[in-house]
């Protein structure tokens, strides 16, 4: 490719994250350009497998087993303290390290863009400081505060009144609060990384407002209006890759079995989900339907009791038996919520946690699911997931942003956003 650019990715294994940011450096990959991850030792190999070159975190960051619990946010007894530990041990609790580790990859070989993963703004200090344009991937809907939108994690739907405004204003407010605790590491990183001083929660924001772009991955038609929004934000559609270690998928039902399918999906990071499981399983087996439940990596080795219409398995592809589905009950993952809508399935939602309940919100707002909490017992579970096969509204506006996402994936736009800033960059390093 004669006008070949390098990317440096900066990310972690959190889950979610893993298919849609790897799955954009693998498109890039496959255009010809060349791509380094910077990211923990337990994605070495899939790194590999997209074709990217594999640099490793060698602190904190640094886990050879995916399944170890780093967030601690399940131990949370309320939401803001769940938060409160995902700032602490993910987000912007070790900023300096990421901040140094992407310092050190760019010293060893120069990119033309950084690509960071909007959990870790350690790597945009670097990048800014480097000189180098630097794009952040959203992989779930944009949480920053602001006008026009209710909270981040907050799980509200929008409201124009005057009670709606000042909710979200409170709740704003609370949040660029909890920020305020960060501040002092980050003025330490600035002076370090030869940066302005930064004295505010806003100011450190304002790492995520200057970048040269701000990828959303989710369509616009799902998610509520930013308003205004920032001249750096381009929505790109969802990148809907399965992740690695999803494997294979052979049916254990007959074609005959004309039974609706109904898979349950939830987190496949650690958020102490074994009883939910258990209450969907019970739920599931107690309707006339095949239920097929995935339990991922994070409850390896979990036993579950599970009646005979109900197939309990590590994992499966999404993309093979998601089309088959008549419903679909997750936690409220971007990933796994996108997967389903993309099918045009409805989605029972059972929010855990970090940006589910805003995800599970839009899901309601858009007619095409339903939201219990996660401690809803087997027979409510059972009433939501009937309502939502024999009550077509919940199919047909699944169905009605199936075509916007199915649109929103052709057309490829994060990739053509990111060589555009590519071209835009000096000449090419290698």
């Amino acid at each position: 490719m004669d006008n070949a650019r390098s990317y440096l990715f900066v990310t972690w294994e959190g889950g979610g994250n893993v298919p849609p940011v790897l799955g954009t450096a693998r498109r890039l990959v496959e255009r010809g350009h060349n791509v380094r991850v910077l990211t923990e030792p337990c994605l070495r190999e899939a790194v590999a497998a997209l074709g990217a070159r594999f640099v490793p975190f060698s602190r904190y960051f640094d886990r050879e087993d995916c399944t170890r619990d780093i967030m601690g946010d399940w131990e949370a007894r309320t939401p803001i303290g769940a938060l409160r530990r995902n700032f602490d041990n993910i987000v912007f609790g070790p900023a300096p390290i990421v901040a140094e580790e992407t310092r050190r990859a760019i010293e060893s070989e120069r990119p033309d863009v950084v690509v960071v993963d909007h959990i870790m703004p350690g790597a945009l200090v670097a990048a800014e400081a480097a000189g180098i344009p630097r794009v952040i991937l959203f992989h779930t809907p944009e949480f920053l505060p602001g006008p026009g939108k209710p909270a981040a994690g907050s799980g509200f739907m929008p409201r124009e009144d005057v009670i709606g405004r000042t909710r979200d204003g409170l709740f704003n407010r609370a949040f660029l609060k909890m920020l305020d605790a960060y501040v002092p590491s980050f003025r330490q990183m600035h002076q370090e990384f030869g940066l302005p001083p930064i004295n505010s929660a806003a100011d450190l924001i304002e790492h995520y407002h200057r970048a040269d772009r701000r990828l959303i991955l989710t369509s616009e038609a799902f998610d509520f209006p930013i308003t205004p929004s920032p001249a750096n934000t381009r929505y790109v559609g969802p990148v809907l890759d399965d992740p690695q270690w999803s494997g294979e998928w052979e049916s254990p039902w007959t074609d005959r079995d004309k039974r609706p399918l109904v898979v349950a999906s939830l987190s496949s990071t650690f958020q102490n989900q074994r009883d939910a499981l258990q209450r969907i399983i019970t739920a599931v087996g107690a309707l006339p339907v095949r239920g097929l439940v995935t339990t991922g990596p994070a409850m390896r080795g979990a036993q579950f009791d599970a009646p005979a219409n109900v197939v309990v398995v590590p994992a499966a592809p999404h993309s093979r038996v998601f089309p088959e589905a008549a419903a679909v009950i997750t936690h409220g993952g971007h990933g796994t919520v996108m997967r389903a809508l993309a099918n045009g399935v409805p989605a029972l939602c059972l929010p855990m946690g970090r940006d589910q309940d805003d995800n599970a919100a839009r899901v309601v707002a858009h007619g095409a699911g339903l939201r219990l909490k996660r401690s809803a017992k087997p027979e409510r579970i059972a009433a939501a997931v009937q309502r939502l096969i024999a009550e077509p509204e919940f199919r047909e506006n699944a169905r009605r942003l199936c075509r916007v996402i199915d649109e929103d994936v052709a057309a490829g736009r994060a990739v053509a956003e990111l060589e555009t800033v590519g071209r835009e960059s000096p000449a090419p390093a290698f």
